[in-house]
């Protein structure tokens, strides 16, 4: 027999003081040092240059990078990126400003979501609290991804959807604000919402959760609010568009491997690197939530539908980057949260000083680093920044041989990526958003850039080809900027010797 409806028993009183004393020491952390270091040297580069273009052209609804037609993802995330920086300018702050206003409204919404499966405060607060130990979540709440915003608004939707309101009116209310929600999360990046409408479907398998008649209306409005951007895109450019938002996206790139070994060997080697501190509450946590579901207990029965709404996207696809473990995060804080209700029922005090103190230690082991020095590609700032004391950043071409987008961030200027490194072309020619940035450099290709004694940014590794190759072609290469990681080539056409 199923326990008891969450949503039947009395309403516990939400500690409001509570939550905004938990949510200001979230912001504090992941507000610490935010304005400084650099960015990761890859998508968080193109976004917030795609942010920077639409302020620059004023598009709408189009979103472009380096003038470029990008097709890649919905707009939600770049207009908050553009809206901070129309407020604080190109800085590093309004870049991680819309991801860490997205982690805070994620940890808002756990704490909302666990309150209402019936978890009590210190129970609520060690789930919130796993949630920002976790590297997975503060590493990516301080990117510009769309990651964290995509999840916070699910987790959102996915809490209006599954809880009542007080009357069927209220119920139907919630229910087309969280299909608002889901949309918003579709708007962010189109599979955002999928994980919780999974969770959602699943739970419409018990009496405690089961209301298809507000899902069908939530979902409808999810297509309300999701849907003309989309039809939009789909008018000013077509097949085009279809083809690289949802061919390339949910078709090919679900099927292909981009790094490593494939997605489980991905996923695995960053939790056991990044996340070892939590993975022994985590197998506590599920075991917990296992029993809870023998015995149909609804915050059980919640927390394996989040899980399984999480995961099983995953398992269908061979592309594995850790950023996709986003989604599961919050349910496996959940599990870990519904271990402390559960300790707590026989010992409560030792089970909030020992969850507490497990929490924070694991916060500084994975996360510590991230605190203090969120710098992940200083060479691009640095030798943008060389360049330009030297009057010379109207002359960067591009990169050489390396794949580095943050070149165009930080140098301000549209650039291509010159290569001839089979390895290199193979990684970056056959994504859309790559395409056009990438030449397969030949002589010419040289000598045109010599002939406008342009600068490429490279690296010291492919620095000793590029030197060789730009003798035996008769040009003259020079170092004109050492950032240590990033080097700035000048090259130029050699002068014939004097007879």
């Amino acid at each position: 027999m199923e326990s008891q409806s969450p949503t039947s028993r009395p309403v516990v009183r939400f500690e409001w003081p509570v939550l905004l004393v938990a949510l200001l020491v979230a912001a504090a952390l992941l507000g610490l040092r935010a304005g400084t270091g650099s960015l990761v040297p890859s998508d968080d580069a193109i976004y917030a240059q795609v942010a920077r273009e639409i302020l620059a052209d004023r598009r709408f609804p189009d979103l472009t990078w380096q003038g470029v037609p990008f097709f890649e993802k919905g707009p939600l995330l770049f207009w908050a990126l553009a809206g901070s920086q129309a407020a604080l300018g190109p800085t590093m702050l309004a870049v991680r400003l819309p991801g860490v206003l997205a982690g805070l409204a994620l940890l808002a919404g756990l704490y909302a979501v666990a309150r209402r499966l019936g978890l009590g405060r210190n129970a609520a607060l060690t789930a919130l609290g796993v949630l920002l130990a976790t590297s997975l979540f503060y590493f990516n709440a301080r990117r510009p991804m769309t990651d964290v915003p995509g999840a916070a608004l699910g987790l959102a939707g996915f809490w209006a959807l599954a809880f009542p309101g007080r009357s069927a009116g209220a119920t139907r209310a919630r229910a087309v604000l969280g299909g608002g929600m889901l949309g918003l999360a579709a708007l962010c990046k189109l599979v955002a919402p999928v994980p919780f409408v999974l969770a959602l479907g699943l739970l419409q398998a018990s009496r405690a959760f089961r209301r298809p008649g507000a899902l069908a209306l939530g979902l409808g409005a999810a297509l309300v609010v999701a849907a003309p951007w989309h039809v939009a895109m789909w008018m000013l450019h077509g097949q085009a568009f279809a083809d690289v938002y949802f061919g390339y996206h949910l078709l090919e790139r679900a099927s292909r491997v981009l790094v490593g070994e494939g997605a489980g060997a991905t996923y695995a080697a960053w939790v056991f690197a990044h996340e070892w501190p939590l993975i022994v509450p985590w197998i506590a946590g599920a075991a917990v939530a296992g029993l809870a579901v023998q015995r149909r207990r609804p915050d059980g029965l919640a927390i394996l539908a989040l899980l399984a709404g999480a995961l099983l996207p995953l398992a269908g696809a061979a592309t594995g980057l850790p950023h996709y473990l986003v989604p599961v995060a919050p349910a496996a804080a959940l599990a870990v949260g519904l271990l402390v209700e559960r300790v707590g029922v026989r010992w409560p005090a030792a089970a909030s000083i020992v969850a507490g103190a497990w929490v924070a230690l694991a916060f500084v082991a994975t996360s510590g680093r991230d605190l203090l020095r969120p710098d992940y590609g200083p060479g691009a700032p640095a030798a943008c920044a060389m360049l330009a004391d030297r009057g010379l950043s109207d002359a960067v071409a591009g990169t050489w041989n390396l794949h580095d987008p943050a070149v165009t961030w930080y140098c301000n200027r549209p650039g291509r990526l010159y290569a001839d490194n089979p390895g290199v072309l193979a990684a970056t020619r056959d994504i859309p958003m790559l395409a056009s940035w990438v030449v397969d450099a030949g002589d010419e290709d040289l000598r045109a850039l010599a002939t406008r004694n342009a600068i490429v940014i490279t690296a010291p590794e492919p620095l000793g080809d590029l030197l060789a190759r730009s003798v035996g072609l008769g040009l003259r290469p020079e170092v004109v900027v050492n950032a240590r990681t990033r080097l700035a080539v000048r090259l130029s056409v050699r002068e014939a010797p004097v007879p």
